[in-house]
């Protein structure tokens, strides 16, 4: 579940679970489901709306995008608050998990995506400013849409406290939303 959480927007681009095989299509629809339970769940939460609202002027209507990478940055300030598990093992497990599902029948495409993920070390990125700003000029090259991610980076240092605030506010609620929904879709 893990794996297809963290690469559901690659999955749809590069490997659609419609089109795998049966074991892996149903092997991913659990972490594809939540990935799209947490998005659904983000973007109509208030506070969410209110974060979107520190976003500058000219990158206002990339505000969604902006604040789901700076929740990242923010969630790995304050990862000991959240979880048991140290960050650093997190990421761990999290790339050896992807590498090892990736390789199971997922395309090349994919599998080259993960291993350059685990080079680069992207998870552990979010959690620094540099990180933010690779990561906004990343997603930017994806479509002349996106072209103003590029520094958007300086919209959270500016707004530092306020950010931080909505995600400390948002964080447990998302969490109790997941355990809840996690309770309801994958019974133990």
């Amino acid at each position: 579940m893990l794996t297809a959480n963290v690469l559901a927007d690659y999955l749809g681009r590069y490997d659609p679970v419609r089109k795998m095989p049966e074991p892996m299509a149903e092997r991913m629809m659990p972490g594809v489901r939540l990935h799209n339970e947490i998005d659904q769940f983000t973007d109509q939460h208030p506070v969410v709306a209110e974060a979107r609202g520190l976003v500058s002027e000219e990158r206002k209507i990339l505000g969604g995008i902006i604040v789901d990478i700076a929740f990242d940055y923010y969630l790995s300030r304050h990862w000991e608050e959240f979880s048991d598990e140290s960050l650093e093992s997190t990421i761990s497990r999290g790339y050896a998990t992807m590498a090892m599902v990736a390789s199971t029948g997922l395309s090349r495409r994919t599998l080259s995506l993960v291993s350059k993920m685990r080079m680069k070390n992207w998870l552990r990125a979010y959690g620094t400013l540099e990180g933010q700003a690779l990561t906004f000029r990343r997603v930017s090259r994806m479509t002349p849409a996106v072209a103003k991610l590029i520094g958007a980076e300086e919209d959270i240092v500016k707004k530092d406290r306020e950010f931080d605030a909505c995600f400390l506010a948002f964080y447990p609620e998302l969490q109790n939303h997941v355990s809840e929904w996690l309770e309801k879709e994958i019974p133990s």
